[in-house]
């Protein structure tokens, strides 16, 4: 019988029922996504010589926690996939540190700066790759300017945007965000024009891009809408 790929979320969002675990392919779904995902784990972990394997396994169980907000557990399993992994070891840099890089980046976004701040410090020497530095630096410029730091955070948003023209492109979907959230940063230290000019090109190419009604112009129409609070 076909099965229903997705299901509704609070909020009207949608997500796929279905997950496929990418160390065994099994295929799971529902409650028990975590419960398997978990036995999936052990199995592998049997196997201690299995690096890679407890690595992706635990590191995958994590950021599924992190989906949900259990930020805490996913950093516990985070610490047990670190263990025996240098820094300089290739699944480290490969599965681990992204993975942290995206737990960080999702505590900033649950209004949680502080605690993201201090993570993206405790791995910032060990991120060099551009293509994680990109991300790295704009989630320290969110989080640095939540704090109301605007002017620490500003030089990580202005490399987190070169970085991204120059891999990306200056039209790809996350030069603009990074640019959205220079202009917010930039208008916080009172050059509001400065930001309105920004953010008026920027929705003008995500119109064209994207057409009229996207998720990523309504986050820019909400930014230009809100400049106008920030004073000096």
């Amino acid at each position: 019988a076909a099965r229903d790929e997705w299901m509704t979320v609070e909020g009207g969002g949608q997500l796929n029922r279905w997950i496929v675990c990418g160390t065994c392919h099994q295929c799971f779904t529902g409650a028990l996504a975590l419960e398997l995902r978990l036995r999936c784990w052990r199995q592998h972990y049997r196997d201690a010589s299995v690096t890679e394997v407890r690595c992706r396994a635990l590191t995958n169980l994590g950021m599924k926690l992190v989906g949900l907000e259990e930020f805490d557990v996913a950093q516990r399993l985070y610490q047990e996939a670190r263990r025996g992994v240098a820094d300089h070891d290739p699944i480290y840099r490969s599965v681990i540190l992204p993975a942290e890089i995206y737990w960080a980046s999702a505590l900033q976004n649950a209004a949680r700066p502080r605690d993201a701040l201090e993570n993206l410090i405790r791995i910032g020497p060990r991120v060099c790759e551009d293509a994680l530095r990109r991300v790295y630096n704009k989630c320290m410029g969110a989080a640095l300017g939540d704090l109301g730091r605007v002017q620490e955070a500003l030089p990580f948003v202005a490399d987190a945007l070169e970085l991204a023209r120059k891999s990306l492109g200056s039209q790809s979907a996350a030069t603009l965000d990074t640019m959205v959230l220079q202009a917010q940063l930039v208008a916080r230290i009172g050059r509001v024009e400065e930001a309105k000019a920004t953010l008026d090109h920027v929705l003008a190419v995500q119109t064209r891009i994207f057409g009229p009604d996207h998720e990523h112009i309504r986050r820019t129409q909400a930014a230009l809408r809100s400049i106008s609070f920030w004073t000096p």
